[in-house]
C-alpha cells in the first residue's frame, strides 16, 4: 500500500508540474523525473509477472 500512495503523490505532483512546466527549475525536473523512474521501477518489480517455462 506504501507504494501505491507514493505513486498516487507522485500523480499528483506530476499534474501539478505539468500546469507550471514553465516555472520549474532544471534541479526541480530532474527531481521529478528521477523519481518517477524510481517509483515506475519498483511498481514493475513489484508486477513482475511469473515466468513460464520454456517449452
Amino acid at each position: 500500500m506504501q507504494l501505491h500512495m507514493r505513486g498516487v503523490e507522485l500523480v499528483v505532483e506530476l499534474q501539478d508540474a505539468a500546469d507550471r512546466a514553465h516555472e520549474l527549475t532544471p534541479s526541480e525536473i530532474r527531481r521529478l523525473l528521477l523519481e518517477t523512474a524510481s517509483v515506475l521501477g519498483d511498481l514493475l518489480k513489484r508486477d513482475l509477472p511469473a515466468r513460464q517455462p520454456h517449452r
